[in-house]
């Protein structure tokens, strides 16, 4: 059966009716076209010979990722590029805003792991942070800033910010002399970096090699006045030094230069607290708790400028209340709540405080023979007499405190014993 064929179906073509398509006119022998083939050939002996160049330079030219990813429930969210995590990040950390701020260079680090910068950042807010911290939570903080210093030297070793931060890092530790010898080697690769000899000031002020610190400051004053890193270090020098007017000089410039700072705002209160500007401080400390709210620190530094500067002990209770509500954990709190309880003679209040500050790993002879005394005018010697005792094998001398501890045990002696219990 034949395959019917359409209507308006052309006819096929006969192939007597073919003719051969005619030839361009011209040489065979062009001497452009044969240069044209010699270069593709060469081109094409060079690609196969550098493919790693030819992958790097096709990556070059591919644009960052900006194709949607797929969020939860299906629908579609644009992935942040790496200008974008850096831009984030920045804009967090003008507002004080360090986790987050954090957060967003750690993100811009896993894309680009080369990134010397990022890295810094990560370790230098790591510092920051850990300024506001105390206990374990602070020393956790430090080592991951010592490993975010590491990861920055291995982003680039012929760059200097690695070795600089990871000098300040090993200085907060507690380990200058190791912190010493890692900004050395920054300036092995950089003898101009401002920064640098900013750390290492600070180091210096804590080997005390007070005129060798005043010279590193200085140096970087010159090299770059409106760094706040600088502004900071340089008040730090000058707190160490007794200088406190001279101290908050800088810490104001250095809040000028980054007003969110909170680190450096308290500072500044602590600061003016020892000049006398009382009001100032708490107003400083007040801006932190603003930008803070959650931290325990700061109730507490506050209780501690009502306490012992202004004298208001009624507003420091308020305060160290609210530091304790905010961390029960945090011992400094329960040790000043005690304290003033001891001098005001409630002495019932003040041995649950001493007792959760002992608690918390506090041992000093201060606790010990007051919460001894406590005891005794309770008339609880046998609670009193293992803390008086503690107090005495602590004293080492002291005479202030060998006398409280003599007046224990004596009002021990003159309180009747307890009469023992006796059962039906």
């Amino acid at each position: 059966m034949g395959i019917p064929i359409g209507k308006g179906r052309r006819g096929r073509r006969s192939y007597a009716d073919y003719k051969p398509p005619k030839r361009k006119k011209g040489p065979g022998n062009d001497p452009f076209r044969i240069v044209f083939y010699l270069l593709v050939i060469a081109v094409g002996i060079w690609v196969y010979r550098n493919p790693e160049q030819v992958k790097q330079w096709l990556a070059d030219q591919i644009p960052e990722d900006t194709s949607p990813a797929v969020a939860e429930g299906g629908s579609t969210t644009p992935t942040p590029s790496l200008d974008q995590f850096g831009i984030q990040a920045e804009e967090a950390y003008q507002n004080g805003q360090l986790d987050k701020a954090i957060g967003f260079y750690q993100q811009a680090a896993d894309q680009a792991p080369n990134n010397v910068e990022y890295h810094f950042q990560i370790a230098r807010l790591l510092l920051f942070q850990s300024a506001m911290q105390y206990g374990d939570k602070q020393t956790e903080t430090l080592e991951a800033a010592l490993k975010a210093a590491e990861k920055t030297i291995l982003a680039n070793p012929e760059q200097p910010e690695g070795y600089a931060i990871m000098g300040k890092v090993l200085d907060w530790q507690g380990r200058p002399d190791e912190g010493a010898s890692q900004i050395l080697r920054a300036f092995e690769i950089n003898e101009n970096y401002a920064v640098g000899h900013s750390y290492m000031a600070e180091i210096l002020v804590d080997q005390t090699r007070w005129e060798q610190a005043q010279e590193s400051i200085n140096t970087a004053l010159e090299l770059d006045p409106n760094n706040v890193d600088v502004r900071r270090d340089y008040g730090y020098i000058l707190e160490s030094l007794g200088d406190y007017a001279g101290a908050a000089t800088q810490y104001e410039t250095a809040i000028q230069l980054h007003p969110k700072l909170s680190y450096i705002r308290m500072a500044l209160g602590r600061a003016y607290r020892v000049v006398g500007r009382y009001q100032e401080a708490l107003d400083q400390f007040f801006e932190v708790a603003a930008i803070e709210p959650e931290n325990a620190l700061i109730p507490y530094e506050i209780g501690r400028t009502y306490e012992t500067y202004i004298g208001d002990p009624a507003s420091a209770f308020q305060y160290y209340d609210r530091a304790i509500d905010l961390d029960e954990e945090f011992s400094s709190p329960w040790v000043r709540t005690g304290a003033l309880h001891y001098v005001q003679s409630s002495y019932i209040q003040a041995i649950p405080a001493f007792e959760r500050a002992l608690e918390l790993g506090v041992q000093t002879v201060d606790i010990y023979y007051q919460l001894g005394l406590s005891y005794a005018n309770e008339g609880q010697c046998m609670e009193a007499i293992p803390n008086l005792q503690k107090a005495q094998d602590m004293a080492e001398g002291d005479e202030r405190i060998l006398d409280a501890v003599k007046a224990g045990f004596e009002l021990c002696e003159q309180t009747p014993p307890e009469p023992p219990t006796t059962t039906p």
